[in-house]
């Protein structure tokens, strides 16, 4: 039983034999780096161009979006510009809108129905002063201050404003005329 088992470590005359496993692997690797060095060319030559169309494509955005923007900026001017230029004659039509579309009627109708039966306008002197909005200066005859005090009560329960009794005088009639001033803003 003793029988020997003998190892040929003779490495000189089969010197190739133990070397086959490491120059197997070494050439799994190198066919392993040829692999990933053609995908990596590969990668760098697709993307690269990619990116390069892309760096060409936002330069041209940006290109495009810094001439919009003067052409925004010039045409914001002329806007502004032609604003400048329009804006008596706009002011003006207007003007003419609101004195035409303003109903003197109703205006009428409200001094009349606050006038005490023994006094009466002389003069009137209206101006439009804002949207819906009239100045007024009155002169008004009456038999007595009481029915000018009736006058200005009846004026501010029908909605006119600021009403300021000015100048007061008697003509040679004994009667009082006096100066009102106020505002009148109609319902729209």
């Amino acid at each position: 039983m003793n029988e020997r088992v003998t190892i040929n470590l003779n490495l000189a005359t089969k010197p190739g034999r133990n070397r086959r496993f490491f120059s197997a692997l070494a050439r799994a690797l190198g066919f392993l780096l040829a692999v990933l060095a053609v995908l990596s060319v590969f990668v760098v030559l697709k993307y690269g161009g990619e990116s390069a169309r892309l760096r060409a494509s936002i330069a041209e955005k940006q290109r495009l979006q810094e001439e919009v923007q003067r052409e925004e900026k010039r045409l914001t001017a002329d806007v502004e510009r032609e604003e400048r230029l329009s804006r008596t004659r706009v002011d003006l039509v207007n003007g003419i809108i609101l004195k035409k579309t303003f109903l003197w009627t109703s205006l009428f109708s409200e001094l009349e129905k606050a006038l005490p039966g023994s006094s009466y306008i002389t003069s009137l002197s209206p101006s439009l002063t804002g949207e819906g909005t009239v100045a007024l200066r009155l002169r008004v005859t009456s038999r007595s201050l009481d029915d000018l005090v009736t006058l200005i009560n009846n004026l501010s329960a029908g909605g006119f404003k600021d009403i300021r009794p000015s100048g007061e005088f008697r003509n040679e009639d004994g009667r009082l005329i006096t100066e009102i001033s106020l505002t009148y803003e109609r319902s729209l």
